[in-house]
């Protein structure tokens, strides 16, 4: 299937390859990450589209990337008539922070491949191509044993389980015997009243998890028994990684102490 073509001022054909020979810090270091394919799908920098030059674009998916730095805050109106123009067309618009693009690359990472991903399953006739995502740490994933999955058990926590918060996860949890399972078993869960599209869902479970793996050794080298955990996200919008972890290390580190405070008394 041929790539749909969006027709472009051809005056801005000079100016998109002066803005690629002096890209912005944040925009290099995207590109470094998404250049060659890397997330499954070709992009291209600084593209030109109707009367506008787009940061990144994928022709295929007919997908937009662009970096908002401090300017845009003041440009708000100017941004919203460019996403509905580009809309208008056809072609979909991530709009990222350069903030967040410098410090949480690997967040930001993770909510291109959730958006290619639904993105490609739509697509008639694309074959899905998966490219798994690595943390700095290493996969993202923690094994299937670990995952919580029963549904008896599941309305237990919410019935009779114990909780503790700490914005924007909240976390609660039942002690519990898995004979010969994991020490922990563990869900997140992000509500749909909040974050209507799977997308949005899928990416703030996959920050929680994420950060649950990097900091459960907290769990196992100080605490004794089985437990049930479910880590519910209470905030309105999409956070950052930086975000999620500092709340999921607070919420161990508190878990660990009400546990062994209650098993002293």
């Amino acid at each position: 299937m041929k790539n749909k073509i969006i027709p472009y001022n051809p005056r801005l054909k000079e100016f998109a390859r002066q803005l690629r020979k002096n890209s912005t810090l944040s925009e290099v270091l995207l590109w470094e990450k998404i250049k060659q394919r890397a997330l499954g799908v070709q992009f291209h920098r600084q593209v030109p589209l109707l009367e506008y030059i787009v940061d990144f674009y994928c022709h295929e998916l007919q997908l937009a990337i662009e970096i908002d730095g401090i300017s845009h805050e003041f440009k708000y109106d100017k941004d919203a008539e460019r996403e509905r123009q580009l809309e208008k067309v056809g072609v979909h618009l991530i709009r990222l922070q350069d903030s967040e693009v410098k410090k949480n690359m690997f967040s930001v990472l993770m909510t291109l491949k959730e958006v290619i991903n639904e993105m490609q399953s739509k697509k008639p006739g694309f074959e899905l191509e998966i490219t798994p995502l690595k943390s700095p740490q290493g996969d993202i994933s923690f094994p299937k044993k670990e995952k919580l999955t029963n549904k008896k058990l599941f309305e237990a926590l919410f019935t009779e389980g114990k909780s503790l918060h700490v914005f924007p996860i909240k976390l609660i949890y039942l002690p519990v015997d898995f004979n010969d399972g994991p020490q922990v078993k563990v869900a997140v869960v992000a509500p749909k009243r909040r974050f209507k599209t799977a997308v949005a869902r899928n990416h703030i479970k996959r920050l929680m998890r994420e950060a649950y793996r990097l900091n459960k050794p907290l769990i196992f080298n100080n605490i004794e028994g089985n437990f049930a955990f479910i880590f519910l996200y209470l905030g309105k919008k999409a956070p950052s990684f930086d975000e999620v972890e500092t709340a999921m290390k607070k919420l161990l580190d508190a878990f660990i102490n009400k546990e062994s405070h209650e098993k002293i008394d």
